[in-house]
């Protein structure tokens, strides 16, 4: 009775065994197949290798009696030990004197390891190749969607292998296979939520992850038409990160600048649905679709950042303007074909966060990691980029009104710090006079001390109140915490970036920092000396005070235009110093120790060389040209002491200084290179009010802060749901187009027409609109109006209007006879969703 129930057992051991070694085999083969020459297989091998996977899955997709033994045998295909295993010899079915290592499998199914295979093409080897992965997806369904799971390359399925060799036949068998699998045996959640993760596809087309993302990144518009049929439940689909489609696009143009073009028109591609004409089915889903399109444009992925965030903050101008320009950012309304109205969605543009909670409970919601603006990134972009983003109309209105109310408050500041300044040099002049000739043990008695003199006393005093006002507003940015931005995870890195950046004012509030401790300390401790508790104290720190308290009027310098290029040169010369600091101290130190082992035992009395550290000044101060250079021809080896010395001069005083020269002449002509017509300077001074504005509203309270546009409710897609009336900040730019002309968009501080030219510009534009001719005769004459534009917030009649429902279908214009002459035909319909507030 024993015997019989161990019987079957025994034979299902014998016949996994088999089956084992059928799949090891398998392997083997494909093994042959990509070593081709190395193997020397020939026609004959390749039909054997070819009929061992057709004997494998023969019955594999068809009902009948074995099916179920067909199953068990397939489920072998997916365990441990076939996946973390080897092959050997045996299975390659070679000759004992051709022995080879055992392969490693390293977690590839049948279908991967051959969909990894690079053959030439037309060869025997692809023939063969195409036949057995037929064989592998239409007998087999599970490997389509099986997920590699090594720790390198976690996630990549043969799916993803088909789009990267942009394969459009493979997906459409699979998608075949797929579709007539039942969903018991493989749900549309295994088929739709396959990603790739290992840390190998970072920074490579892979990085997306999803199906669908990666065809994204391959700018194949029939393999992301095709994918997003069957491999992807929507537009939507996000990543292990939580990014889009749209976020891995963006992500991919940093780290490959020379591909924003064809991420661009992939943009373009998915954002306005062009994939409709590639596909009829689409057209059942055309408003789901569309919905979803938007709905990317919205979403946020685990770091908080819309596409629109993610673009400032990679640096994309490109990307950046496209999505400003979007039907969800941007909307262009004309009442009568003369006035136009252009709004744009500024809230992430915006500084000051906005939410419905604050307002109802009357305080200041402090941001943390829902809204990062993208005036806080650009800070920390380079220059060429940063004027980009700072000419591009909604950034630079929103500098220049929140400028307008800010300037008052630091032009106060500006002067208060000037007055504090100049009593504090005088008052450093009067506490350094002495009353007398330093005594023996070189003390000092100064004739006026703090606590003794009402001036310096009462200087000390404002020295103090500025040196805690300093303190307290450092400790109030910390409090409110304002600004998160962080560019890295690495503090260190963060740190490095501050300094690199030329717009960032960090260095400046380190010098504010340490110029109120200074005060702070500079006071308490002469008060204490005064009182007769300590003595000793020289005023040190007044000494460096007034050095760092001047050093701070760059600081209020640099909104000013003919000022700004100087504090970003500075900044930029000081970053160049440091790191030829760094090497020219490598040299110094080499050359002191090899001249203070020469010059030991010299006949002189100079003391210069007695010890290390006067070495080094000595060393220095020659370097600059300073000093006597006939005590070298005192050491006992004069020849080597001139030879070490004109070697120092050479690396030192040739090379290094004239290095130093052309870093700062290249970093100046950088920075004064103008950029589209407008001079460099007016935009250095804007990024700098910029800089000079998050400094400011970083620890200023909510009340005084100035926020730009108005509140108004949209819809909008937040926190994985659509919301109705979904609180946006919304901006509003006024224009005067000519009908017929070319639309310039200029801002009030671009454009400056006296008021006669402005009236006269209106007139000839209504004039046109009555009369098409005076049209005809002006582009005869190349006499066009220029637009006149005013860029405004929202009074009450302008923000009701806004407030109002209004949709904007242009398909075809018919109450124009200036349009109908010039038959315009928009080619796109923009559709502005807005709920009323009521």
């Amino acid at each position: 009775m024993e015997n019989t129930e161990q019987t079957p057992k025994s034979l299902a051991k014998v016949k996994s065994s088999k089956w084992r070694d059928s799949i090891r085999k398998l392997y083997a083969g494909l093994e042959k197949i990509a070593r081709a020459e190395e193997y020397k297989i020939d026609v004959e091998t390749l039909e054997s290798i070819t009929n061992d996977f057709e004997n494998f899955f023969k019955n594999g997709h068809k009902k009948s009696k074995q099916t179920v033994h067909s199953q068990d045998k397939f489920r072998l295909l997916f365990g441990n030990e076939i996946l973390d295993g080897t092959f050997t010899d045996q299975h390659r079915a070679i000759s004992l004197l051709d022995k080879r290592e055992d392969s490693p499998i390293n977690g590839d199914t049948l279908l991967l390891r051959a969909m990894s295979i690079n053959v030439e093409k037309e060869s025997e080897q692809e023939k063969t190749l195409g036949k057995i992965i037929q064989i592998l997806v239409t007998k087999c369904p599970e490997l389509i969607v099986f997920a590699k799971d090594n720790a390198g390359y976690k996630g990549i399925t043969p799916v993803h292998l088909a789009i990267l060799k942009e394969d459009i036949d493979i997906l459409s068998t699979m998608a075949r296979t797929l579709h007539g699998i039942n969903e018991v045996r493989l749900s549309k959640e295994q088929i739709q939520g396959i990603c790739a993760v290992g840390p190998v596809f970072q920074n490579t087309v892979m990085m997306s992850g999803t199906p669908l993302g990666v065809a994204a990144l391959k700018f194949n518009k029939e393999v992301f038409a095709v994918v997003l049929q069957h491999f992807a439940s929507g537009l939507d689909v996000t990543n292990d990160k939580g990014d889009n489609i749209v976020h891995s696009l963006i992500k991919y143009a940093y780290l490959q600048p020379d591909k924003l073009d064809a991420v661009l028109e992939m943009l373009t591609f998915v954002l306005h649905g062009k994939f409709f004409t590639t596909d009829r089915i689409f057209e059942e889903k055309n408003w789901e679709i569309r919905k979803q399109a938007r709905q990317l444009l919205m979403m946020t992925n685990k770091e908080k950042l819309n596409p629109l965030q993610l673009a400032a903050k990679r640096q994309q101008f490109g990307i950046f303007e496209k999505i400003m320009r979007s039907e969800d950012y941007h909307s262009r309304e004309s009442g009568d074909g003369l006035f136009n109205e252009e709004v744009y969605d500024i809230t992430e543009i915006e500084t000051l966060d906005l939410e419905e909670d604050a307002e109802e409970n009357e305080e200041e919601h402090i941001k943390h990691e829902q809204h990062e603006s993208v005036l806080e990134y650009l800070v920390h972009h380079q220059t060429n980029n940063a004027f980009l983003f700072a000419e591009f109309m909604p950034v630079k209105e929103v500098i220049r009104e929140k400028w307008k109310s800010y300037k008052w408050w630091f032009n106060g500041w500006f002067v208060i710090h000037i007055i504090v300044m100049v009593l504090l040099s005088v008052a450093a002049v009067y506490r350094s006079k002495l009353t007398g000739p330093v005594s023996r043990n070189n003390t000092a008695e100064f004739a006026y001390v703090v606590t003794r003199n009402a001036f310096v006393t009462g200087v000390s005093i404002v020295g103090l109140l500025l040196g805690l006002s300093c303190l307290a507003m450092e400790i109030s940015r910390i409090l409110i915490s304002r600004f998160q931005f962080q560019a890295s995870s690495n503090a260190m890195k963060r740190l490095l970036r501050h300094f690199s950046a030329p717009y960032s004012n960090f260095i400046f509030r380190i010098y504010f920092i340490l110029f109120s401790l200074l005060l702070i300390t500079d006071c308490v401790i002469a008060a204490i000396d005064a009182s007769g508790s300590l003595s000793g104290y020289e005023n040190y720190c007044l000494i460096f005070a007034v050095i760092v308290g001047w050093y701070l009027m760059m600081f209020f310098l640099q909104t000013f235009k003919a000022f700004s290029m100087f504090t970003v040169l500075i900044q930029k010369a000081v970053i160049d110093m440091l790191k030829f600091a760094l090497v020219m101290a490598f040299f110094l130190v080499a050359f002191s120790v090899a001249m203070y082992m020469i010059m030991q035992g010299a006949d002189t009395e100079d003391d210069d060389f007695n010890e290390f550290s006067t070495t080094m000044l000595k060393m220095l101060t020659i370097m600059l040209g300073i000093g006597d250079l006939g005590i070298l021809f005192q050491a006992r080896h004069p020849y080597l002491a001139i030879f070490v010395f004109v070697l120092f001069v050479l690396l030192t005083t040739i090379l290094l200084l004239n290095a130093l020269i052309a870093m700062m002449s290249n970093s100046c002509t950088d920075l004064m290179n103008n950029y589209g017509g407008i001079l460099a300077s007016k935009l250095h001074c804007r990024l700098q009010k910029l800089s000079v504005i998050l400094f400011l509203e970083g620890f200023f309270p909510r009340c005084i802060c100035k926020e730009v546009g108005v509140k108004k409710g949209k819809y909008r897609y937040d926190n994985n749901k659509w919301v109705c009336n979904k609180q946006r900040r919304i901006w509003a730019r006024s224009s005067v187009r000519d009908h017929g002309g070319t639309e310039t968009e200029k801002s009030p501080d671009q454009l400056h027409l006296p008021h006669q030219t402005q009236a006269q510009s209106i007139v000839s534009s209504i004039m046109q609109q009555l009369n098409p001719k005076i049209k005809e005769i002006n582009s005869k004459g190349n006499s066009i109006s220029p637009e006149i534009s005013t860029t405004t917030t929202f009074d009450q009649s302008l923000q009701q209007s806004l407030n109002t429902t209004r949709s904007l279908g242009i398909t075809n214009i018919s109450k124009c006879d200036v349009c109908q002459q010039s038959d315009v035909k928009a080619e796109e319909t923009e559709v502005v969703v807005e709920e009323s507030d009521k």
